[in-house]
């Protein structure tokens, strides 16, 4: 039984012969036009009206979903895996996220149905239990990962005030260094609600297509502290010479066998998880402007770019961060902004390199407010499309679709802050989760909806399930990792709103 269709297409093929289908899937008319047939119940005109994008801008939109702070805790994975283990791991995760993406790519047209959301595309694979799988999968985490960037945001603005001594004197300063004078501790939720009440703002965006600006802002902000990072790692080498490095990663030695298997696990998902974009990559192609070569060829097209740029950055990143400062020293300080800071006390550091670490924070936090964007307006849409065609809603029922869109979305980041708050440990979750998300997410439905579009030969078959295995297996340590982590963490759990 092949793809199914949706009940109420909108535009049918424009001659009553049978259509050709070209290699992307899409259906062309004799006079070798593409048609699309919208899944979904939105009138045309307003689809248009809501779609202004190019594949540039759906670049921006997959850099700044993808290049997080993450990237600053790369060369923390390579001290654990070694050189072997961080650059294969790197450049495989790497490909690996190229080709299951413009597999996925491949999806967001089916028998001439542009699709707007993963999981209609899935649906229209494998019925409406297919479609649940991959919601249960999908929102949870999208919103998840909107919790872990409001904590990321704070963070960045904690750290920022860490490196002024004056910020001791503050009444946010919760405990001083009795050698250095700098604040050490300070009362985190205040950061905290202060990012979640400029989100109260920026969620009233109308959809993603409107964000782009916002992307465009925070993928100049990924790039410049990553491009920092970089700076900081040559001047470092060039000044102080290449810190010791292990082919083979952490000595097992001075850690253990079970604990350096529970690291080498955690450091698996870290890279995996740096890649992964794919719970968005079809809502990111509905932004895309109907014309030219079709939606799938500029998909591809954004793929393509941004996961060699993606790429790139993480593999400078790691290697010079690796070579800067050594398995030793970043297997003690993962996040690498630590380094330059006086505040931190973790390395020699000046008044410049301060500034430096200031800058950097800035970034970040300038970068986590599209991110937030990018992982949080799917979730709008689908609630909003749900209720809107549903007509059922109370609340929307009462106030309007604006009044609606007012409330629902400022509960959403009211929730999503005050759980970031209660929860100092939290970001272990998200790793869980994620791990738990990564394989069908990201390998198992683009592998296995490819199949059913398209029909593989048995060595195209077997290629893609030998990937699909061994993407199961990595998430299976990944799972462990972060259990482990969790189990860790909460021993040092301390209540919301103590500091």
């Amino acid at each position: 039984m092949g793809p199914q269709q949706p009940d109420l297409p909108f535009a049918e093929p424009s001659s009553k012969k049978e259509a050709a289908f070209d290699v992307e899937g899409a259906p062309m008319a004799p006079d070798g036009r593409r048609i699309h047939r919208e899944a979904t119940m939105v009138p045309m005109d307003e689809l248009k009206a809501q779609r202004h994008g190019t594949w540039v801008e759906c670049v921006f939109h997959i850099i700044t979903a993808v290049i997080g702070s993450g990237v600053l805790y790369l060369p923390y994975f390579f001290a654990i895996l070694g050189w072997v283990g961080g650059i294969t791991m790197t450049l495989l995760f790497g490909a690996i996220t190229w080709y299951t993406s413009r597999l996925l790519a491949d999806a967001m047209v089916i028998n001439g149905v542009r699709y707007r959301t993963y999981q209609s595309a899935v649906e229209a694979c494998f019925g409406r239990r297919g479609g649940i799988l991959l919601a249960i999968v999908q929102y949870p985490n999208l919103i998840l990962t909107a919790i872990a960037y409001n904590i990321t945001a704070a963070n960045s603005m904690k750290y920022f005030a860490y490196t002024y001594k004056s910020f001791a004197d503050s009444s946010l300063c919760t405990a001083v260094h009795p050698e250095t004078g700098y604040c050490i501790d300070c009362k985190y939720w205040v950061f905290s609600i202060i990012f979640g009440a400029f989100q109260l703002f920026m969620s009233q965006l109308p959809n993603l297509d409107s964000a782009a600006w916002a992307s465009a802002i925070g993928m100049l902000c990924s790039f410049g502290y990553s491009f920092l990072c970089l700076g900081m790692s040559i001047w470092q080498i060039a000044t102080y010479g290449a810190a010791p490095t292990r082919v083979d990663g952490y000595p097992v030695s001075e850690i253990g066998h079970a604990q350096l298997t529970w690291d080498v696990f955690n450091a698996f998902g870290g890279i995996v998880f740096a890649f992964s974009f794919s719970f968005i990559l079809i809502e990111i192609s509905d932004t895309l402007k109907e014309g030219g070569r079709g939606p799938v060829w500029h998909m591809k097209r954004a793929v393509w770019v941004g996961v060699a740029i993606i790429t790139t950055f993480y593999f400078l990143v790691s290697v010079l961060g690796y070579l800067a400062y050594g398995y030793e020293a970043l297997y003690h300080n993962p996040y690498v902004i630590s380094f330059w800071s006086q505040a931190d006390n973790v390395w020699p550091s000046t008044a410049a390199t301060t500034n430096v670490s200031r800058a950097a924070n800035l970034l970040v936090l300038i970068h986590m407010v599209p991110a937030y964007q990018v992982f949080s307006q799917p979730v709008f849409a689908e609630v909003e499309r749900v209720l809107r065609h549903r007509g059922k809603a109370t609340l929307l029922a009462k106030t309007g679709y604006v009044g609606f869109r007012l409330c629902f979305r400022s509960l959403y980041v009211v929730l999503v802050c005050f759980i970031a708050i209660a929860l100092p440990f939290f970001s272990d979750f998200v790793g869980l989760i994620g791990a738990l998300g990564f394989w069908p997410a990201t390998v198992l439905f683009p592998v296995e909806m490819y199949r059913k579009i398209h029909k593989p030969g048995r060595g195209m078959t077997i290629w893609l399930e030998s990937i699909n295995v061994f993407c199961a297996l990595i998430t299976i340590c990944a799972i462990i990792g972060s259990v482990q982590l969790i189990i860790k963490d909460a021993s040092d759990y301390s209540t919301p709103f103590s500091g």
